[in-house]
């Protein structure tokens, strides 16, 4: 088999593993990464995390969440942060705090309570693994964003490709032996 068909193979396979995960565990995106330092020490800036499926119900203090975020400030970012409390808001409501931060997100965010907006539950974290997501996301609106984008994209897709490229060819070359050379 050729080594490209190997490759999309396992591309499929993680993509269609992700997706029984999802179903599995019942939440719609089962992956996100740590972007920022509002949680240290417990995650760090490019911890991958897998999600497990969450209702304000069924989570409880102590709890880390990932919501999208409603105030003008972040409005629609992926927030992880810690369960502080619950709270009575006509229904369910969730009081989230950051490890790292001074205040929980409905006092200095100005974030209403998590309710309905909660995409999972933290169910299991990878150190580091989310960094190169990190690196090469878009980062800002417009032509010179898109640009700025796909160059880097560009630039880690090749980087990324030499790397696989040199181990690779290193499996496959076969080795040579020193000869000796004969003493007079």
């Amino acid at each position: 088999m050729k080594g490209w068909v190997k490759d999309l193979l396992w591309f499929v396979g993680i993509v269609v593993a992700l997706l029984v995960y999802s179903v599995a565990t019942g939440v719609t995106w089962p992956i996100a990464v740590v972007s920022s330092y509002s949680m240290e020490p417990t995650l760090r800036v490019g911890d991958f995390v897998f999600l497990a499926g969450a209702t304000c119900t069924s989570v409880e203090p102590g709890d880390i969440v990932v919501y999208v975020a409603r105030n003008p400030m972040w409005h629609g970012s992926w927030i992880i942060h810690r369960v502080y409390q619950k709270v009575d808001v006509g229904g369910c409501g969730l009081v989230t705090w950051g490890d790292n931060n001074n205040f929980p997100d409905q006092a200095a965010a100005g974030e209403p309570p998590v309710s309905t907006n909660i995409i999972g539950r933290v169910a299991v974290v990878v150190p580091y693994v989310g960094l190169f997501p990190l690196v090469v996301r878009p980062q800002g609106v417009g032509g010179a964003a898109m640009a700025t984008w796909i160059g880097r994209l560009l630039v880690f897709g090749a980087a990324t490709y030499a790397f696989y490229y040199y181990f690779k060819s290193a499996e496959t070359a076969p080795r040579r032996r020193k000869k000796r050379r004969k003493s007079l």
